[in-house]
Formats: C-alpha cells, structure tokens, sequence
C-alpha cells in the first residue's frame, strides 16, 4: 500500500513556532489507546544530563502514591494513583570508536521532525557530534501501531558524515523509573512515580521482561526483537540482554536496524506472575514472523479507515485545518480501547494529572466518537461500567445507603483528587456520565447498551443525588435542592445550586424516569428494586429542581447567591498573574464574581432547546466578561455559545483560539502532555457551533453558521445505524446516506427525508 504523503496531514518541525524540547516531545508522541511514547531524545535513556522527560506509557498501568496532608481528615484519599513511567523503547546506545553515548555527552541537534497523521509514521533525522568532533546523522521512524495494541515499532539508522570508524550499536532496556531533569511547580502537573519493578525473564531468544507495580499489585510483560546488519542477541557485562551490532563504518554509508515491541495487557500482579510464559508466547507470536515495514502498512490501514469516517474537510482555512486534524489525530490514539480504560486527560502523551480520567471524557470527547465511531464510544463508556462498584463503595463511605458517587478523578475507579473542594465536591461527574449514555443511545439506538450496562448507571447515579440533595422551601415554594457542591467553574467552589450541576441532576432524574416503563416487570428491575414510590420521588425532585435565576439581570444564575459575590474587574489584572490559580488564594477567588471556565454556559450549549436567541444571549453577555478562560475546555464552548447567537467574529476568535491550544502551547504546559479535553471540545465547536448541530432534540437538527474565513465545511457522521456525508455552504448545505436505511432531519428548518430511494438532498438556507 502506498499513501501519499499530503502537507495537509504533515506536522513539519519547522512549521512549528517553538522549538522547546518538552513541547517537541509532546506534538510528537505516538500512541494507539494502549501504549504511548514521548518524542525523547533516543540517546538519552535514564541519563539526566540531557533535557528531557522520556515515557513509554500504558493506559490503565499505575501505581499508588502516598498522599502527604498538612491535616488529614475522614474520607481523605489514601492514596495517589499514578501512570507509570516505563523505560524509553526509543533509547539506542552508540559507540564510536572508544566513545560511548551512555557515558561520555554526545551533542545531539534536531534536524528535522515530521509526523504523517496519515499513516502515524514519525520521521526524524538527528546530527550527532561526539566529543572528539565526530559526526553521523541518527535517522529515526516510529510508530504505535493501530492494527495491534501491543506493537510498537522504531527504526534506526546510523550515517557517518566526517569520519570511518568502528561503531557498536546497542539496545538494551535496564532500567526503569526514568530519571529526567525537568521540575515544575505547577500544581497541575504530577510529578510522582510509582514503584516499579523489573525482571528479565530468561530463556527466551529476545529480551523480554516482566514489570510490577509494587502497591497497585499490577504486571505487564513487555518483549521485542531486532533485525538488521550484523544485528545480535546478546548479554552484556551485568548479565543484561539485548542486541548489539558491531561494524567498521564508512562516510556516508548507513546502516538500519528496526525493532518490534510487544507490550502487554495490564493483569492482576499474581496473574502476570503466575501466567508470563503464557502472556509472552503469545506477544512473541505476532512480532517475530513480521517486520517493521509489514506493521507500520497494517496501522496506516487503520489510520485510513479513521479518516474516512472521522475527517473535517475545511476549505479556506488551511492553518485551523492542520491543527483541527492534529487534534482528531491526539483524540483517536489517546482512547483506551479494551473496555477497561478511558482517556486520560494528558492522553498517553505525558503524566500531567497522572494519568487520571476526568469528566473530560464524557462531556467534551466522547460526542466525537459517538458520531464517528460509535464501537469506540461503547467500549470507552463501558469503562465506566466496570467502576460502577467502586463509585457504589464511595457513596457508602459518604454516609448514603444507596447509589453511586463516582471519582472525580482516578484511574482505578477510586478517588484520587487531595484536593476536595475543586475535586471531589463537583458531583456533577454522576449526570456528566448519565448524559453521555444518553446521548449515545439517542444516536445509536443500542438497546442492548441501555438495557445491561446504561441504565443501571442512569439509575445508580440518580439515587446517589437523592440523597445528597434534599426538599426544602425557597420563596415561598417547595423545591429540590442540591447543596454544598463545586460546579465545572473551579473558581468557586462549595456552594449552593449550582446552575450547571442541578440542570443535569434534573436530566439525569428524567432519565430515570424515561425509561422506567421500558423495564418494568423485567429481570433488570428486579435487579435494581426500582419501586413506584421511589420513582415517584425521583420525578418529583425532577419536577421541582431548583435552577437559580437572577430576576436583575434576568440571567441564569451560577449558583444561590452568585449576584451577591465581589466583583473583579479582570482587565486591572496584570497578563503575568494569568492563570488566577497559579498566583490567587483559592478563597480569593471562592468569594469572586470570576469564572476559570464555562459554567452555566455549557449548561446552555448541552441543553439549547427551549433557550430564545435573546436568553442566550444575556447569559453571554454576563458571563464572558467575567471568564479567564484558564481552563482549557473553556474557550470552544464560548465559541459555540457566539456561533449561535450570531456573535460571529467572537465564535471565530474562541475557535481559532481553542483549536490551536496545543500547536501554539497557549497554556504554555503542553510539555505535559496534550490537553485532551481541549481536543474534543475543538471539534464540537465545529459540529455544536458552525454546523449548529442540536445536540438532545428529538430529531436530528442542524441550523449552520459558516464562518465567514471559510468556504464550506464536510464531515461524515454515523447516526440511528446510517452514515451520512455533509457539505455545508455560506448558503446551502448538501447531505448524502452512505450506507443504512436513512431517517428524517431538520436543516436549517427544512425537514429532509433520506432513504435508499433517496440517498441525497440539497437544502438553501
């Protein structure tokens, strides 16, 4: 197969404004939802002297971490959990005559970079100078592959430039919990390692190892072989095993040698004991009849297969299309992909925020692989079905006899947020899950879903704010009440009613409710010992959800009490005290009228039926000018809330900005990792906002507002069992069925009928 290599899916280092080693080590990260690598520098291996913070990580794969507290208090987590760093597989060692790159600094310069997102092939040329001045050029190409989880696959190759010498090729992997030079104060990012261990297991013809986790109690075995000139196994002085290739070199001659990594599944550390022979035999099965090239030709299938269905073709906009795709490409290789894991929210790019999942997935990642590749979504959401008993132990130790309360951020189902009042005060995680079950079952119709895995989350969670919340009187009436929570905005926190929170309790009670009916009398309902009188209370506690509301400036409040909050005026703030977090008391900004992020807005974007143009609107006007936008998620739901009252120049300026959060490093902390959350929420600025796409009618809408930078916009979606290809136009929109039975739509007020019969429709608007 061969794949032409278009600019447009080409993210070129010299295309890039920062040359940064940590940033470089981000934008080009390979991964495939099990594993990823960090761009390292290949000679760098476990020795600090050179800048960098290399990984191999694997999803789900992670360790505990004390928790230090000033004051510990009932209910504190235990507990850290966070995503091991494994040895580099980029790692190569090189001697030249007498010099040795593991010992002596060889100068390393970055010639070129380049990442296909076609394929998932990274090329990469390196000029090295040891300290005797001579120089070869180290060319590198790497891929995580697609077609099998397990593999990765690296290739070197080695070109003298001033001299003819002997040069010993090594590789070898003997170490493990990296050291790395880089600190930081951000409390954004986590530092902390896990306890590793590794041992070789012998007896095998390649290099193979088990690595366990010293209190998570987990094992992964990882394995690879080498092939190229002269290329050997062998074992060095410390009994270590590896391959090494030794040769009398000539200028401008090169040499390549590629190998294979199989990394394993993460089992149970008695299981990865007991059964290795078993895990590894069937890891060497596939790595040692292929070879590199075979691999990467597999993957890039895959890739093709993903842009087919998942690519956004924008015309007139070229710099916004390179870094919408580079986003959709971070998406797809960051979800886990066996059920067992989700996203983490630095993806498998770095261990910013440990590794941890976070509401990011079901809010502002998930609409992306609900409509374009609905298999996906299943397997991601299942994730949170097989934390179910970990979110129900939580809520038991909270006091409440029923429900579940799932972590605001874990790995393993447990929480894992030190911080509570910004952590585990914002419940709204419960309804952010019920929503994206919802929301993927309205797009696919998978009764089965529903019936075994979603609907007892719907239920478990809804039984949860029960309890927590409460019926009291408000104004002289009878509400239901959530108190004492911390909405999406982490700049205030513990309040009273939070707009955002108590809209999604109330959809996510309606849930309940919904389809209630559907499993009555069925063994699911026995299971859950649904009553009629707890259904009654739950649809009363629906009905009368309070959702606070400021009669003067008639616009959703944020939360009880919010219009009486100091106000501050954030253009007297100095740009250098941006982010607020990094440089404000929390309690500085608890009793401000200032927003990190996109509160009762996002609200407004989830649930957009029934808002008029002009409540939208106020909500706008209120809120932007009091939001920092230190979040990330924040600016793309700001530009779908412009795009759709018409505020086009802003909807564009949030977008342009959202999309390149990452590629421009505006956060300045992608050295961490990506920012994952931002990815999604980028492409739902593009689906929500320009293509207007409502996203909880009851049949499929869109209203369009083209930006007027572009000349149209095309994707394809996968919606009720059917694809479907649009190509919105400033005035005209033209859709097509691929494959499927069709359905009814409304575009921009015209209902279209698309069948078998009819595949195509063009609607002026």
């Amino acid at each position: 197969m061969r794949i032409e290599q278009r600019p447009d899916f080409q993210i070129h280092l010299q295309n890039l404004k920062s040359k940064d080693q940590l940033y470089l080590e981000t934008i080009f990260n390979v991964a495939n939802g099990h594993i990823g690598v960090r761009d390292s520098n290949p000679l760098q291996g476990n020795n600090p002297n050179y800048v960098g913070t290399p990984g191999l990580f694997v999803n789900g794969f992670y360790d505990y971490y004390p928790i230090e507290y000033g004051e510990k208090y009932t209910g504190y987590p235990e507990n850290d959990q966070v995503i091991n760093r494994l040895f580099d597989p980029r790692y190569i060692r090189i001697k030249v005559g007498d010099e040795n790159s593991s010992v002596d600094f060889f100068k390393s310069e970055t010639v070129d970079k380049n990442l296909d997102m076609q394929t998932g092939l990274l090329h990469e040329i390196f000029s090295v100078t040891t300290p005797e001045g001579k120089i070869f050029n180290l060319v590198v190409e790497s891929f995580s592959s697609l077609a099998s989880d397990n593999v990765y696959g690296i290739k070197y190759g080695v070109v003298p430039v001033n001299f003819d010498d002997d040069i010993e090729v090594i590789k070898m992997h003997s170490y493990i919990n990296q050291a790395t030079s880089s600190t930081v104060s951000d409390v954004r990012v986590n530092e902390s390692e896990g306890h590793l261990q590794l041992d070789f297991l012998e007896g095998y013809d390649q290099p193979s190892y088990l690595i366990t986790t010293y209190k998570s109690q987990q094992g992964a075995i990882l394995t690879y072989n080498g092939k190229g000139f002269k290329l050997e196994y062998y074992k060095d002085e410390n009994n270590h095993w590896g391959y090494h290739a030794k040769y009398h070199a000539k200028k401008g001659s090169q040499k390549e040698f590629e190998f294979l990594f199989s990394i394993g599944d993460v089992h149970p550390l008695v299981n990865a004991q007991m059964y290795a022979d078993q895990y590894l035999a069937k890891l060497n099965e596939h790595i040692r009849h292929t070879s590199f090239k075979a691999e990467l030709m597999a993957s890039a299938q895959v890739w093709q297969t993903f842009w087919l269905h998942s690519d956004v073709e924008i015309d007139g906009d070229p710099q916004v299309q390179l870094s919408l795709r580079f986003n959709l490409f971070e998406l797809h290789q960051s979800a886990g992909r066996n059920a067992h894991t989700s996203i983490p929210a630095k993806g498998l790019s770095g261990s910013g925020y440990g590794g941890h999942y976070f509401w990011d997935t079901e809010i502002f990642m998930l609409p992306f692989f609900i409509y374009t590749n609905p298999e996906l979504a299943k397997k991601i959401l299942m994730y949170r079905y097989q934390t179910l008993k970990q979110a129900q132990r939580q809520a038991t130790q909270f006091g409440f006899n029923r429900g579940a309360m799932y972590a605001w951020r874990t790995i393993n189902g447990y929480e894992a947020s030190a911080y509570w009042p910004a952590g585990t005060a914002q419940i709204h995680i419960n309804a952010d899950i019920a929503y994206a079950i919802e929301q993927y079952y309205e797009v696919t119709g998978d009764d089965d879903f529903l019936a075994d895995y979603g609907y007892e989350i719907i239920v478990e969670t809804a039984r949860f704010y029960m309890e927590w919340g409460k019926f009291t009187e408000i104004d002289g009436e009878r509400r239901f009440v959530i108190n004492r929570v911390t909405g999406p905005d982490e700049y205030s926190a513990i309040v009273d009613n939070n707009y955002y929170t108590n809209k999604m309790v109330k959809f996510n009670l309606r849930m309940v409710e919904k389809y209630a009916k559907r499993f009555e009398n069925t063994d699911l309902s026995k299971r859950l010992s649904l009553s009629k009188q707890e259904l009654a209370e739950i649809k009363e506690a629906a009905d009368l959800m309070y959702l606070p509301f400021d009669k003067e400036n008639n616009v959703k409040l944020q939360y009880q009490n919010f219009d009486k909050m100091n106000k501050i005026n954030l253009s007297h703030i100095d740009t250098s005290d941006f982010p607020l977090l990094l440089h404000y008391h929390p309690l500085m900004l608890y009793r401000s009228q200032v927003n990190k992020q996109a509160d009762t807005i996002l609200a407004d974007i989830l649930f957009p039926k029934g808002y008029s143009d002009e409540e939208l609107t106020r909500d706008f006007d209120f809120y932007e000018p009091i939001t920092t936008h230190d979040s990330s998620l924040s600016k793309a739901i700001f530009a779908i809330a412009a795009a759709r009252i018409g505020k086009e120049k802003q909807a564009y300026s949030f977008f342009a900005q959202a999309i390149e959060t990452d590629i421009q490093n505006s956060h300045h902390n992608t050295s961490n990792g990506i920012h994952a959350g931002s990815l999604g929420a980028a492409w739902e600025g593009i689906f929500y906002g320009f293509a207007g796409v409502v996203n909880n009618a009851e049949t499929f809408s869109m209203y369009p507002k083209l930006p007027s930078q572009w000349n149209s916009v095309k994707f394809r979606i996968f919606l009720y069992n059917s694809e479907y290809i649009f190509a919105i136009y400033e005035h005209e929109v033209r859709v097509s069925l691929l494959s499927g039975t069709g359905t009814t739509m409304i575009i921009a007020g015209a209902e279209c009928e698309l069948t078998r019969e009819s595949p195509n429709q063009v609607i002026k608007y």
